[in-house]
């Protein structure tokens, strides 16, 4: 059988290519086969029908001849002689006689048959010089005795014709019963080798079709899993092992739109991360000017009160919380020094508005270790201050709680001002949840939250009218921030 060259690994070759191949290399050797046996049956066949054609003109010429030609030669004897008697001799039947003889050489394959044509065409010769003597004879005595001892005698040539006519047959019906067994034999084979070859055929397709699926299948079901990983965030995935150029064309297709979606998204999270720290930024620009401001102009009024020690507190205070808040450029810091900065901020608005602020501070110590996003507390703080406990237009209180939650931690700032109805609390929750606009900086401590710590964290709220509100901060008890992805681990 040939090599099957579609099944040598490593050889990279397509689909259509490898199908192609198995049906050349298996049954092309199957159709050769089947022709040589067919060739060979046919070429037998010939061999029969010849020596069946030469048996049935042998019997036809020894039915005839001889006793045409007697007869023809006897009533020649007994004719009385002319001028002409030589051409009234019966040749055409001798020459017809030797025409089938030729014939009969021609298609003859048995060397002993071959030997015995060509014996009674030499008698044929023979015949004929016998049978112009004979007809050149005067006397009818001298004409019948050379009919008798040359031509159709016991020792006369019509009958060595015929008795070498008939083994000649014989010869032929014993080749005829061989090539028929031969026949026979080659039909045999034929349908076994045929059969066999069907077997074998159908066992060479189905291995090499269980073999040429494994190595679609296999492949197609790892570029399945490649795609499901793809789409779960995973890139850095060993290229799919295949043989076939479409599959391998599609790894390289799914490889490099890897890539490119990996750059894609590392470009996107960089211009979030530079956005969002923007938008910090710009946050501090906007608060701190605007609290300065306010700070000064209390600290003024307090100088010309001379009330020197609350002068000397809120300088102290304002001090700690902007070097709280540039901490170093620093994005992440701990939670000591984010409640440090909260507490300046608050111990500065206390002293502005004593008559209606009073806080209270209550973090679990254990917490003070962990880092969260900077300036996450005074927002909230100011948000309770500014829109909850002056509102209430009485003494309120401010309180900020932190406390562990299994892995995570909260953080709640309180406050006992004026509250939300329930369509004011729905309006903030889909303003800070949905990225709205609402202008008391909540929208960006949420999502600064969620750019350092994941997608389950961030603020909720809870609110009752004229009882006060809660924001809490849901946090991951992490150490430090990996700076290469900005996040908290």
């Amino acid at each position: 059988m040939a090599k099957i060259h579609a099944l040598v690994p490593g050889k990279k070759t397509g689909i259509k290519q490898q199908i192609d191949q198995v049906l050349v290399t298996i049954f092309l050797p199957m159709v050769l086969i089947i022709g040589i046996l067919i060739f060979m049956l046919i070429s037998i066949n010939r061999q029969y029908t010849s020596a069946l054609q030469n048996a049935n003109t042998a019997a036809e010429f020894n039915n005839e001849f001889k006793e045409n030609i007697d007869l023809e030669m006897y009533n020649h004897v007994i004719r009385p002689r002319t001028e002409s008697s030589v051409d009234e001799l019966p040749m055409e039947e001798l020459d017809n006689a030797v025409s089938v003889l030729h014939r009969l050489e021609e298609t003859t394959s048995l060397r002993d048959n071959s030997w015995r044509i060509q014996s009674m065409l030499n008698m044929c010769e023979n015949l004929r010089s016998y049978m112009i003597e004979i007809a050149q004879a005067e006397r009818y005595d001298d004409r019948m005795e050379l009919l008798d001892r040359n031509i159709r005698g016991e020792t006369g040539l019509t009958i060595l014709i015929e008795t070498y006519m008939h083994d000649y047959i014989d010869d032929e019906v014993r080749e005829l019963a061989r090539l028929r067994e031969e026949i026979n034999q080659q039909m045999v084979v034929i349908i076994l080798s045929t059969a066999a070859g069907v077997l074998l055929l159908t066992v060479l397709t189905l291995l090499y079709s269980v073999r040429l699926t494994r190595r679609i299948t296999e492949p197609i079901g790892q570029l399945v899993s490649k795609a499901q990983r793809l789409g779960d965030g995973v890139f850095d995935i060993a290229p799919v092992e295949t043989e076939s150029t479409e599959l391998q064309t599609l790894d390289k297709g799914f490889d490099e739109m890897a890539r490119r979606i990996n750059a894609l998204m590392e470009k996107q999270i960089l211009d979030e991360k530079y956005l969002h720290w923007a938008e910090l930024e710009l946050l501090q620009a906007q608060i701190n000017p605007h609290f300065l401001y306010n700070t000064l102009d209390s600290i003024l009024i307090l100088a010309e009160s001379n009330r020197n020690d609350e002068v000397v507190q809120m300088v102290t205070s304002l001090s700690v919380f902007f070097r709280n808040s540039l901490s170093k450029g620093a994005d992440v810091i701990s939670l000591s020094a984010e409640r440090d900065q909260v507490k300046s901020y608050l111990e500065i608005q206390e002293i502005r508005y004593s008559d209606i602020l009073k806080y209270e501070i209550d973090i679990d110590p254990e917490l003070m270790q962990y880092m969260v996003p900077k300036l996450i507390l005074q927002p909230l703080v100011e948000n309770a201050l500014y829109h909850g406990t002056k509102n209430k237009r009485a003494l309120g209180v401010i309180r900020i709680e932190g406390r562990s939650q299994g892995d995570d931690m909260i953080l709640e700032v309180k406050d006992n001002g004026a509250g939300m109805t329930e369509e004011q609390l729905q309006a903030l929750q889909n303003g800070v949840y949905n990225d709205r606009h609402t202008g008391l900086g909540l929208v960006n401590v949420h999502k600064r939250i969620k750019l350092y710590c994941g997608e389950k964290y961030g603020l909720s709220f809870d609110s009752r009218l004229g009882e006060g509100t809660t924001v809490s901060i849901l946090l991951p008890k992490k150490t430090k921030l990996d700076h290469e992805r900005g996040v908290l681990q």
